[in-house]
């Protein structure tokens, strides 16, 4: 939750380098698949950049690694790796199913680091076994130095019933007031690496670019390609992240603050913009943005589980809070806006209501739309999570940026799941900055019957909910909105009071899915076993 949408809502309550060996088995749409698991690696404090070295370092220079090692995408024939050296450098990345390496039970590839990505490489590993447990790690040439290892697990096959347990949850702002973390040590991450997952979704505002904590601090936003980049280098000198990102497989998702608060990818600043996208790439394990789909991906864990990562950002419409005047509540019937005591007119700015409407705005573009749809239609997984930035729920009060502001592309999906009677779809979600389960209808308004469950999870290093209500307008304040929302749609359950992260189980054999939202301790605030 940002801060100008805060003080909106409170305005209510208060009143990659080189190619395979093979064909992958696991099949991503704009990628290759992701699965995972294992203990967290030993992370040493980064080490310092050594620039402006021409060419490739000497060969008797042994590589420094700054920044630990992450895997992404990890299919079931494949995956991709990431390092970063202090200097430009030669390597081999060296992966088996052996934590000792043997010599004939070890797969090499050769990657370098470069000065053009900030001497980051990410190298795509295939040939690998399904649904087996391997370890990787990054050397010199000569064996002089060696990386940390790191751990990923492969998925099962698609035809394959296996079990599942993943973890998610976003909202990480790294930065540093006067060298002390603005918010915590990212002590959810280590909570989420405890539970041993198969893979960590990173879902959405993995820097902040623009951090509320640090420009009230006078720390400036960042707006280059080299302001981006510092920002990925400050998130991963906390050992917690890093820890987590080298003991799992990570699916990375970006949302808004990897640019800039709120952009929408037709109406950004087109070299802010750029500069996004290529620090996200050379920071995360993930493959290439596609000019057609974005960062869409589609995958598979077994016969159960089938995940549909939206893009949200790179081909939505400009909101239309500007139209709106930023009216707080723009969708509720005359009789609620005119008794909130905010002193709204029966009826919100001429413009307003046919602007969310206009089937022309979009949050996804028409190519990624329909390819969701047909996915979506087509899968036969007992569940299907769909990777969400914003919530789809309605919440009513200032949705100008969530999926409630693109009101024709969001009831046209759902309405897309009712006529279609597609069962057990789960909405995974971050950017509320609060841990949530919610019902999913066309309407709440009209009585719809409920579609699918959302479930919210986070923040994991920003202010929460409450925080950023409390302390924008008194304590207490974040009671009158929590009851205003609430209201309007009760939630099955919320806190939005706690740094957290959800866990989700899929067993196979049972036919469930446990989704448990916990703390940054570690302790349940809330347990659901769907469908």
């Amino acid at each position: 939750m940002r801060a100008k949408r805060t003080m909106a809502l409170i305005m209510v309550a208060v009143g990659m380098s080189g190619c395979g060996w093979k064909k992958i088995g696991w099949e991503w749409h704009g990628g290759t698949g992701g699965g995972f698991a294992g203990k967290a690696p030993t992370a040493p404090s980064p080490a310092p950049d050594r620039r402006g070295a021409p060419g490739l370092r000497a060969a008797k220079a042994p590589a420094v690694f700054t920044h630990g090692v992450a895997s992404g995408e990890a299919g079931s024939t494949s995956v991709l790796l990431w390092t970063r050296t202090a200097e430009e450098a030669r390597l081999r990345v060296q992966v088996s199913a052996d934590p000792d390496f043997p010599k004939g039970e070890t797969v090499e590839r050769g990657v370098a680091t470069k000065s053009a990505r900030d001497f980051t490489a990410a190298v795509r590993v295939t040939r690998l076994d399904p649904a087996t447990a391997y370890w990787y790690r990054f050397v010199d040439p000569k064996g002089e130095t060696a990386s940390e290892i790191g751990r990923f697990r492969t998925a099962p096959l698609p035809s394959v019933a296996a079990d599942l347990r993943f973890v998610f949850t976003g909202d990480t702002d790294g930065t540093r007031i006067d060298g002390a973390p603005a918010f915590n040590d990212f002590q959810v991450l280590d909570r989420a690496r405890e539970e041993d997952p198969d893979f960590f979704l990173y879902l959405g505002d993995t820097i902040y670019t623009d951090s509320p904590m640090g420009l009230l601090n006078g720390v400036p936003a960042a707006e280059t390609l080299d302001d981006y980049r510092a920002k990925y280098r400050e998130n991963r000198g906390y050992a917690a992240l890093r820890g987590l990102l080298g003991a799992t497989s990570t699916l990375a998702v970006w949302d808004d603050h990897e640019v800039v608060d709120n952009f929408a990818g037709t109406t950004a600043d087109p070299d802010r913009l750029a500069a996004g996208r290529q620090a996200f790439e050379e920071y995360m394990p993930v493959a290439r943005h596609s000019r057609k789909t974005g960062y869409f991906r589609h995958f598979r864990w077994g016969t159960d589980a089938e995940f549909f990562v939206l893009d949200e950002r790179s081909f939505r419409s400009a909101n239309a809070s500007v139209i709106a005047g930023n009216d707080p509540l723009p969708t509720l019937p005359a009789e609620i806006r005119t008794a909130v005591g905010l002193g709204l007119a029966a009826d919100p700015p001429a413009g307003t209501l046919e602007a969310l409407a206009d089937p022309a705005r979009t949050m996804l573009g028409a190519r990624q739309k329909e390819i969701f749809k047909s996915l979506l239609l087509a899968s036969d997984a007992r569940f299907k999570f769909v990777v969400n930035e914003v919530a789809v729920a309605e919440l009513f009060a200032d949705p100008y940026d969530r999926w409630e502001g693109y009101r024709a592309e969001r009831d046209e999906i759902l309405q897309f799941v009712v006529d279609n009677r597609i069962a057990n779809v789960v909405f995974l979600t971050g950017d509320m900055h609060t841990n949530a389960v919610l019902d999913v209808r066309v309407s709440v308004l009209q009585g719809s019957e409920v579609v699918a469950k959302e479930i919210i999870a986070g923040p994991a290093a920003e202010f929460t909910l409450s925080q950023e209500i409390d302390l924008l307008y008194g304590e207490g304040a974040s009671a009158a909105f929590i009851g205003l929302i609430e209201g309007l749609n009760p939630p099955v359950f919320a806190d939005h009071d706690a740094y957290g992260y959800a866990l989700v189980e899929v067993d196979s054999g049972a036919g469930t899915a446990t989704v448990t939202l916990k703390d940054a301790a570690g302790a349940v605030l809330y347990a659901i076993t769907l469908p």
